[in-house]
């Protein structure tokens, strides 16, 4: 780098930035990536490199997702993907309006996101690029998920399982498997969603991707609830929990022990389930993952409910309804309240006269 810059090699310089940018985001080093892909921009700015630019500004996108900064990441994928629009770079405009959904998504612009997917995916259709449109199909069909469009989702998640089977790609194939078996869910396709979700477990599993793995159990997991095998779905659980501990993954650990805890609940195991909600509430406000809490403190509310402990139910379903109110969530408030309803209503019963 220092010896670009003696040689006043600003073009040369702004490649290296970039590099290094790609560098230190492989390595997660995620606010050196920031600064090394704004100074790639800036230099492209001032040189008027406008391809340059654009790219610079796709990996910066990337880098600022990561570090949850999502206003400035939608901000410069759009402006990625409007250099692209000018240059007529199509590949560049796919990749910068697929960051971009993914960012809106952050921020729960699903509508915005969909069109986002939906541009970036006819793009690849136009391209002939199978991988890029499987990958878009997968983030498309999350975001219509997340606007509680599931039957499209299932269309998507199909299409996206349908490309990687004939490209042979195993890894993309378990992803779409897991994230169709969400959609299933949904529609109470629960026979289904097991499948899917074990056939995507069964993936991961061949790849050593303990990651998806992982993530494909807890799926298993909840269709598992659903059809009260309650039992089966402990099992599932662990085997997530146990994963996410050997990663070290805390933000997974959390959701894990959450739904171990309403697996438990299920198999009446309710002290049990009692010690996972805590644990998972423990974990999240550690993270600063206020809507895990709330939704760990409401599941310990009901739990404490069952073996009549009613005044610390009536704690911790207060403390969640004060986070819910706080997050804006009027849904998780009004489900909340009624538990808490419930479990006052039954406290009065049981107080001796």
């Amino acid at each position: 780098m220092t010896a670009i810059r003696e040689l006043g090699d600003r073009r040369g310089e702004a490649l290296v930035l970039n590099n290094l940018g790609i560098a230190l985001q492989q390595a997660r080093r995620f606010e050196e990536a920031i600064i090394a892909h704004q100074d790639a921009a800036a230099i492209c700015q001032e040189l008027g490199d406008r391809h340059g630019e654009d790219v610079a500004l796709i990996n910066l996108g990337l880098a600022l997702r990561e570090v949850r900064r999502f206003e400035e990441a939608i901000t410069a994928c759009q402006d990625a993907a409007a250099i692209c629009q000018e240059l007529g770079d199509r590949h560049g405009e796919g990749q910068a309006l697929n960051n971009l959904g993914l960012a809106l998504r952050e921020v729960r612009r699903f509508e915005e996101a969909i069109t986002a997917h939906q541009d970036a995916a006819a793009i690849c259709q136009e391209l002939g690029d199978r991988h890029g449109e499987a990958l878009v199909l997968n983030n498309l069909g999350i975001a219509l998920q997340e606007a509680r469009k599931f039957e499209e989702a299932i269309t998507v998640h199909q299409q996206d399982l349908a490309i990687c089977r004939e490209l042979g790609d195993r890894h993309r194939e378990g992803m779409a498997l897991n994230n169709l078996g969400l959609a299933l869910r949904q529609v109470r396709r629960f026979e289904e969603a097991i499948t899917a979700c074990q056939d995507a477990a069964a993936i991961c599993q061949e790849l050593g991707d303990r990651h998806g793995e992982g993530m494909a159990l807890n799926n298993l997991g909840l269709a598992l609830q659903e059809v009260e095998r309650f039992d089966e779905a402990i099992t599932v659980h662990q085997q997530d929990l146990a994963i996410c501990q050997e990663l070290d993954d805390w933000h997974r650990e959390a959701w894990a022990l959450n739904n171990l805890g309403l697996a438990l609940q299920g198999a009446q195991r309710f002290e049990e389930a009692i010690t996972a909600h805590q644990d998972a509430a423990a974990i999240c406000r550690e993270l600063g993952n206020r809507y895990g809490e709330g939704q760990a403190l409401n599941n310990l509310g009901i739990a404490l409910q069952e073996v009549e402990r009613f005044d610390e139910a009536i704690t911790v379903l207060q403390n969640a309804i004060t986070i819910f109110n706080q997050l804006e969530d009027a849904h998780a408030v009004s489900v909340a309240s009624n538990f808490l309803e419930r479990t006052r209503r039954l406290g009065d019963e049981d107080a001796p006269s």
